[in-house]
């Protein structure tokens, strides 16, 4: 058994697996790919950090080859978990960990729909980059938060004492914390307010700045999520959140947002686990939301262009 499974080893998925296996744990990175896991297997995973650059040797194999491991951390998109997890689950041991650490909302949730062994969700503000095959790199923060699903779960709670001890010593700052939805709902606040925007003005969060009627608008769509999250009785700090809406806009003004690249590549999007997640719950609670109902509506129309405009002769 490897003691950790990266199941979606994109670039944050690799480069978190990648300092795990720096820090001598057994590691496993499975993709749909195989074009990433024939260049590690070859010549290993070159990581870059804020402070190092290293080569580490993990297992990188395609789905249908995974093996089982103690803690399966999942960095697929969103709309590719249950699948991932339902190809995955007959070959876990019952006492392994499911960890999502995914963006979006109801991660955990839908997970533990599909799975018998315990499940812990989290956030984590890793930014990553593959700047190759076989080589991925992070600057900056690495701050992760998680906890247990289920609260009263203890064998998810002494795994969560566990994973944290193996993310310290990869050099990844992670805390264990009590009340994980509440960081969860903090990051997703600031990517339902901009990932949207960013994706339908085809910019980055600088074009928010220079407009400041989109600049209001972005802070409003962060303003229903956060009375959402209230109603679901998660805390947010609006105050930071808007904050930082307002720091991204005016400091990272050409960061392109991973709605905005799934558009340009002509991806599906993960709109369902922002917006519309939002718009879900806000109908099941009664609360209101209509900016979050157009723009989920006008991300689901825009993901499908393409299509409608490959008709035309």
């Amino acid at each position: 058994m490897n003691d950790v499974m990266i199941l979606g080893a994109g670039a944050l998925g690799a480069y978190v697996g990648g300092c795990i296996a720096e820090a001598g744990y057994s590691v496993q990175l499975v993709n749909r790919s195989s074009s990433n896991a024939e260049v590690v297997n070859a010549q290993g995973l070159k990581v870059e950090t804020s402070d190092d650059t290293f080569v580490v040797h993990p297992s990188a194999v395609q789905l249908e080859h995974a093996c089982d491991a103690r803690f399966v951390l999942l960095f697929t998109k969103t709309y590719q978990s249950v699948e991932a997890i339902k190809a995955i689950e007959p070959k876990l041991s019952p006492s392994s960990i499911i960890v999502t650490l995914q963006n979006g909302l109801g991660n955990g949730l839908r997970i533990a729909e599909h799975v018998k062994q315990s499940v812990i969700h989290g956030v984590t503000m890793i930014p990553a980059t593959q700047v190759e095959p076989g080589f991925v790199r992070s600057h900056g923060f690495s701050d992760t938060w998680f906890g247990p699903l289920n609260p009263s779960d203890q064998h998810a709670l002494s795994a969560a004492i566990e994973l944290e001890k193996i993310l310290t010593e990869a050099g990844i700052t992670a805390a264990n914390v009590d009340q994980p939805l509440n960081k969860i709902w903090q990051k997703a606040c600031f990517n339902v307010a901009m990932n949207g925007v960013c994706a339908l003005t085809d910019a980055g969060p600088g074009i928010v700045n220079d407009t400041e009627a989109l600049k209001r608008e972005a802070h409003a769509l962060a303003d229903e999520a956060v009375s959402v999250a209230n109603a679901m009785d998660a805390i947010v700090d609006t105050e930071a959140l808007h904050n930082l809406i307002n720091f991204a806009c005016a400091e990272h003004r050409f960061h392109q947002p991973s709605m905005l690249q799934d558009v340009r590549a002509g991806r599906l999007t993960e709109v369902d686990s922002l917006n519309g997640f939002v718009v879900e719950q806000a109908k099941r609670l009664g609360v209101s939301v209509p900016k979050n109902e157009l723009m989920t509506a006008l991300i689901l129309a825009r993901q499908v262009s393409p299509k409608f405009w490959s008709g035309v002769k």
